[in-house]
């Protein structure tokens, strides 16, 4: 008779979202940006305004992750995601059209594996939505945010399978009607599902200046439960890694086989 291995349930994990700021301020900021990888590691990685230096540093920076290998530009120049290859295998990847004004801007995702078993799946995604100060909107145009965040909701609502561990994550350049509409679909965002809430994702002072706003969230729907959330105030002497701050959040995903 063949004895099973019993999985490791639960499992916990982290994940780190990142707006990199394209290219600004580069390269004073890649000292930081490369000690905050080496000192956090986050398991899963989703960055936005990701440019071929960036990509290049994280590379070398995180040796036991992969990213998503794609020729289309907007995993070169706009959005990726890191998975660390000791816990996650890839599964399959996409790259959805939600109505960004931006050209290479999608809702980018990955379904991984854990190495414990094929079955055991997670959906990640992550998107940038259009900044508030685009002609369009500045002019009086319509807030675009709201139609992306509606996208967002049908394209997971067929991408992803009844009761799949979901994760999505960015830069929502917003902090009301797109929050509001992924809760009502059934998202939580890492702070408020442990009775808490976010701070201000940006800017990050002094290497930054703006009006502080709290844009930057992790949401998770399914049988996945945060333990930590933070937003993470990381410096090399006065240099941050970007303009927003990450988040970090630590994961535990039950599922039952």
């Amino acid at each position: 008779m063949t004895t099973l291995p019993v999985t490791p349930l639960p499992v916990r994990f982290t994940v780190m979202s990142l707006n990199l700021w394209a290219d600004n301020r580069m390269p004073e900021r890649t000292e930081s940006i490369e000690k905050l990888l080496v000192l956090h590691q986050p398991d899963i990685l989703c960055l936005q305004e990701l440019r071929p230096a960036t990509r290049d540093l994280i590379d070398l920076v995180l040796p036991s992750h992969q990213r998503i290998d794609d020729p289309f530009e907007g995993w070169i120049r706009e959005g990726n995601i890191y998975y660390n290859t000791t816990l996650f295998n890839l599964v399959e990847y996409g790259a959805e059209d939600i109505g960004m004004f931006e050209a290479n801007r999608r809702l980018f995702w990955s379904r991984l594996s854990l190495k414990w078993g094929d079955d055991l799946l997670l959906f990640v995604s992550t998107a940038h939505y259009t900044w508030s100060g685009n002609p369009v909107e500045r002019e009086g145009g319509v807030n675009p945010r709201y139609q992306q965040a509606q996208r967002t909701v049908k394209a997971l609502s067929v991408i992803t399978g009844k009761n799949e561990p979901i994760l999505f994550m960015g830069d929502l350049n917003d902090y009301v009607h797109p929050v509001r509409i992924l809760r009502e679909d059934g998202f939580v965002d890492s702070f408020s599902s442990l009775g808490r809430t976010s701070p201000i994702t940006i800017p990050a002072i002094p290497t930054a200046k703006g009006t502080p706003q709290t844009i930057d969230w992790i949401f998770h729907k399914g049988p996945l439960q945060p333990m930590t959330s933070e937003v993470v105030d990381f410096f090399e002497g006065d240099i941050a890694p970007s303009d927003h701050k990450p988040i970090l959040a630590t994961y535990s995903v039950s599922i039952e086989k």
